[in-house]
């Protein structure tokens, strides 16, 4: 072989590498849009929960409708297969975390409410609760 036919040669290899190691970044980037997509639902139903600024009514109108939402966001991180070849931290801890990653199945599991459950992984209680003050840090 000569030297262009060997220069070619290692530049589609290295083209071929490039590609393949882009894709593979491309692949492990889309599989944790689940679990954030995941995260930001969780995050939207727990401010829900927490927040004075709506009514008991409509705050329970829409945790209902977060429930369900977040119910079916946590099946589908549960049902990506590309979520087991994932390294990443954010994939790790989610999984480490089970309880608190995937709230809504965890307290059909347990057979108690999803805010209780997450009070309680918190080691939040009804005592350290009303003994709080409301106040800026």
């Amino acid at each position: 072989m000569n030297k262009v036919m060997k220069k070619k040669t290692v530049i589609i290899a290295l083209s071929i590498m490039l590609l393949t190691s882009v894709f593979s970044i491309s692949v492990n980037a889309q599989s944790a849009l689940t679990l954030e997509n995941l995260e930001r639902e969780r995050a939207a139903m727990i401010n829900t929960f927490t927040s004075d600024q709506i009514s008991s009514s409509q705050q329970q109108m829409s945790m209902s409708t977060r429930y369900r939402r977040l119910t079916d966001i946590e099946r589908m991180v549960l049902r990506d297969d590309r979520l087991l070849n994932n390294q990443s931290a954010i994939v790790q801890r989610a999984f480490k975390n089970y309880e608190l990653t995937f709230l809504i199945h965890a307290s059909a599991e347990k057979n108690i409410l999803p805010m209780e459950l997450w009070l309680s992984e918190l080691n939040i209680s009804s005592n350290s609760i009303l003994s709080t003050k409301k106040g800026r840090r």
